[in-house]
Parts: C-alpha cells; sequence; structure tokens
C-alpha cells in the first residue's frame, strides 16, 4: 500500500474540521475523496502534505510513518500535492512556474526530461512558455499547475479540486489527463466535487460529508449505490 491513513483527526484551532478517516492508496492507483464543499477533502490532503498543525492519527506513505517528517521532506519523498485554487505565480511565465516545481535534488537532475513530458500532455503550455501565467485563462492555469506538480517527479500526486469552476471542455480533458497517469505509473489521490465524471476514472472511492467518511468501495459500487444516485448523481 502507497498511503494509508488511520484514524485521521486535524483541527483549525478549536474547530475539528476531519473525524476518524481512514483510507488508503495501493500503487498505481486511482484513488477519489469525493464530497460537497467544507466536507473536509482539502483539510484531509493538507494533513497528508504536513501542513496542518493540529491533528492525530497516523499517516503511513510506503509503510513509513511520516507523522514528523516536515511537508519539504515529503516532497522529495515524491509526495506531492497541486493545490487548490492552482496558486501560480502569476508575474512569471508558465516556463518559470514549471521549474519552480522542478526543486528537489532528484527533479533538477531530470528537468528537461520533465519539461518534455509536460509538454507532450499539455502543448498549450509548450506555446505559451514564454507568457505570464496570470495572463491565461483558468482552464490552461490548471493545466500549468498540474504540470508545475509533474516536474516534482511524482510518485504520488495529489490533485485537490483539479476541475473546479472550469468549462465541461476543459473539465473532460483534465479527467483524460488523469487516466493517462497510469500509464505513466504515477499514483493518484484525487479530491473532487465532481463525483459522476471522477467514479467514471477511479479505482476506488471515499465518500466525505462534514468531515467523516460516509461511504467507500470500487467506483461500480458507489456508482450503483442508492444513497450517492440520489444525494450526489442527480438521478
Amino acid at each position: 500500500m502507497m498511503l494509508k491513513i488511520k484514524s485521521l483527526n486535524a483541527y483549525y484551532g478549536d474547530l475539528q474540521a476531519i473525524r476518524d478517516v481512514s483510507l488508503e492508496v495501493g500503487h498505481g492507483e486511482i484513488v477519489a475523496l469525493l464530497g460537497v464543499n467544507a466536507s473536509g477533502k482539502s483539510t484531509t490532503v493538507r494533513a497528508i502534505s504536513g501542513l496542518i498543525d493540529r491533528m492525530e492519527g497516523e499517516i503511513y506513505y510506503n509503510k513509513e510513518l511520516i507523522n514528523d517528517i516536515p511537508p519539504n521532506q515529503r516532497t522529495e519523498m515524491g509526495l506531492i500535492q497541486v493545490p487548490e485554487g492552482r496558486q501560480l505565480f502569476p508575474f512569471l511565465t508558465v516556463r518559470e512556474n514549471l521549474e519552480m516545481g522542478a526543486f528537489t535534488k532528484e527533479a533538477r537532475s531530470k528537468l528537461n526530461e520533465n519539461l518534455e513530458r509536460v509538454f507532450a500532455l499539455f502543448p498549450e503550455m509548450k506555446n505559451k512558455e514564454k507568457q505570464l501565467a496570470g495572463t491565461m485563462s483558468g482552464g490552461e492555469q490548471q493545466m500549468c499547475a498540474i504540470g508545475r506538480g509533474l516536474m516534482s517527479n511524482p510518485r504520488l500526486i495529489m490533485l485537490d479540486e483539479p476541475t473546479l469552476g472550469l468549462a465541461p471542455l476543459i473539465v473532460k480533458r483534465i479527467f483524460g489527463i488523469i487516466e493517462e497517469f497510469r500509464a505513466m505509473r504515477i499514483t493518484v489521490l484525487l479530491i473532487e466535487q465532481n463525483v459522476k465524471q471522477s467514479l467514471k476514472i477511479a479505482d476506488r472511492a471515499y465518500m466525505l460529508s462534514n468531515g467523516k467518511i460516509i461511504k467507500e468501495g470500487s467506483s461500480s459500487e458507489l456508482m450503483n449505490s442508492d444513497d450517492v444516485v440520489q444525494g450526489y448523481l442527480g438521478v
């Protein structure tokens, strides 16, 4: 198992954001963490990245307990987060933003190789590599953010709301790219509100509500669950 979380609780001050969350992500899987806004999805991924100050529970990465490992070292281990809202550097060029992702020693050694990989996935980034990132469309900025994550040479990439606010055609494109990660041997934890599209590409999924996991199983099991169909798929 590549990632294993046991009984995770996380807090913002006195406010408990997630309660007893346990989940697993196997090597090569696409696992979706689903739920509406403010259900605890982003808090969970921030805790995995080491960005939550107050938490309880255990986080294992490749069977190693990483609770006390700082965020930068988790990144060096190949545990990469593409944050919600893209968080690009708007006054740097596309290429400069991508190169910012290659800050670990291993990633720097493969900078040109990874750049070519990003440009192959997102030809738009090659065409706009000298353009300021802040002047691109929302969809193009999201492609750049995912590309920056790939520049870090991820073994497990956590995509936090990668299609939020994007046009339907761009959403379809992003989900197609995520599927391509399988062939690249990149494991994916996908954090999404788009339940229907996520279940189409994921191997397994967990449903979060009010900070708790309320359902888990294979994508087909959740797709055929009456609770999920009525509550999230609009049927």
